[in-house]
C-alpha cells in the first residue's frame, strides 16, 4: 500500500468525538461537570454585585470569620483612631476629624489618620485573595474551606503585600498629602483623591483575584491584570463606582443610625453614644469589605468569561482533553 493509498483509507476513518460532557465528574466532590458551567452574563456588572452576595449568603460563617480575622487588626486602628479624632466627651468639641478641621499640619492624630487609611486599604487586598478563593473554589464546584483559605492566605502574604506596594504605591502619598493638607485646600485634595482613586482603582481592580485564580506572583499578576482590565475596562470602572457608593451608603446609614435613634429619644447613651456608633461601623465593614471582595473575584469571572471566552475553553477542555486551559482555583 502506497503512502498515497494510506491517505485515501485515513480519510475514511471516524472522526476522534468528543466525550460526553454528562461522563465527566466535577471537580472536588464528585459532581457532574455540567453542574458547574459556567455562563455569560447580559449584565457583568449586575451579575458581579450578585455573584458575591449569594456566595456571601451560601457561605456567611466561613467568609466573615475569616474576614473578622483577617481585618481585626485594622479594625482595632480605627478604633484608636476615631478615640484620638473625635473627642465626643466634650459636647463643645468639633464632631469633624482633625485632618478636615482647622487644626491640620501635624501631630499624632493625623498620623494615625494616615497609618489608618493605608492599612485598611493593604489588608482589604488581604480579604481579596482570601475572598477569591472561596468564590472561585464555589464556581467550580471545588469548595475551599476557612482554614484551608487562611492559610493560603497566610502563605502568599507576602506576595500580596508586594503586589499592593506595586499596584498602590500612589495611595499613600494622596493620603498623606490629604491628611496634612491645610483646611482651605483640603477639599480640593479630596475631590482630586477620589477622582485618581477611582480610575487606579479600576486600572487594578484584578490584580488579587488574578494571583488566586492563576496562582501568579505579584508582577505577573499585574501584567495579567493589565491583560484583563483592558478587554473591559468600562465594567472596571462602573464596578468601582458603584460598590464604593454601595459600600458608602451602607456604611453611612449605620454611622447616623445611632445618632438618630438617640436624637429622637429611641437610646439614651450619653457620653458612650460615639463609642457605640463606632463599633457598629466597623462591625459594617466586616461585611461590606468581604462583600465587596466576593464582587471583584466575581467580576474577573466575568471579565474572563465575557472577553476571553473561559466557558468555552472549559467546554472544550473536558470535551477534547485537557489540552485546553483551565482555571486553577
Amino acid at each position: 500500500m502506497t503512502d498515497d493509498g494510506g491517505a485515501w483509507e485515513r480519510l475514511d476513518a471516524a472522526a476522534a468525538t468528543p466525550r460526553a460532557l454528562s461522563s465527566q465528574s466535577g471537580v472536588g466532590d464528585g459532581r457532574r461537570a455540567t453542574s458547574y458551567r459556567l455562563r455569560r452574563s447580559r449584565g457583568p456588572l449586575l451579575a458581579s454585585l450578585d455573584g458575591g452576595g449569594s456566595i456571601l449568603q451560601r457561605r456567611l460563617r466561613d467568609v466573615i470569620v475569616g474576614a473578622a480575622v483577617i481585618l481585626g487588626p485594622a479594625v482595632a486602628l480605627n478604633v484608636w483612631v476615631t478615640i484620638l479624632g473625635y473627642d465626643r466627651l466634650d459636647p463643645d468639641s468639633s464632631a469633624l476629624p482633625s485632618f478636615i478641621s482647622d487644626d491640620t499640619g501635624g501631630g499624632i492624630e493625623d498620623l494615625a489618620t494616615w497609618m489608618s487609611i493605608v492599612f485598611v486599604s493593604l489588608v482589604t487586598a488581604v480579604v481579596g485573595y482570601f475572598a477569591a478563593q472561596i468564590l472561585l473554589g464555589e464556581r467550580f464546584r471545588n469548595p475551599v474551606s476557612l482554614s484551608r483559605a487562611l492559610s493560603r492566605t497566610a502563605r502568599r502574604l507576602p506576595s500580596i503585600v508586594a503586589a499592593w506596594a506595586l499596584t498602590h504605591w500612589w495611595y499613600p502619598i494622596m493620603v498623606l498629602i490629604v491628611v496634612t493638607a491645610d483646611s482651605d485646600v483640603v477639599g480640593l485634595w479630596v475631590f482630586l483623591f477620589i477622582f485618581v482613586a477611582w480610575f487606579c482603582s479600576a486600572a487594578t481592580l484584578l490584580v488579587i483575584p488574578a494571583m488566586a485564580g492563576e496562582r501568579l506572583g505579584p508582577l505577573a499578576a499585574a501584567k495579567r491584570n493589565w491583560h484583563l482590565v483592558k478587554l473591559r475596562y468600562g465594567l472596571c470602572l462602573l464596578f468601582v463606582l458603584v460598590a464604593t457608593t454601595l459600600g458608602s451608603c451602607l456604611l453611612f446609614g449605620i454611622a447616623t443610625l445611632v445618632p438618630l435613634l438617640e436624637q429622637f429619644g429611641f437610646l439614651e447613651l450619653g457620653n458612650a453614644g460615639w463609642i457605640v456608633q463606632s463599633v457598629m461601623v466597623q462591625l459594617a465593614v466586616l461585611v461590606v469589605v468581604p462583600l465587596i471582595a466576593l464582587g471583584t473575584a466575581q467580576a474577573y469571572l466575568e471579565v474572563r468569561l465575557d472577553g476571553e471566552g473561559l466557558d468555552l475553553q472549559i467546554d472544550a477542555g473536558r470535551a477534547f482533553g485537557p489540552s485546553v486551559d483551565k482555571v486553577r482555583s
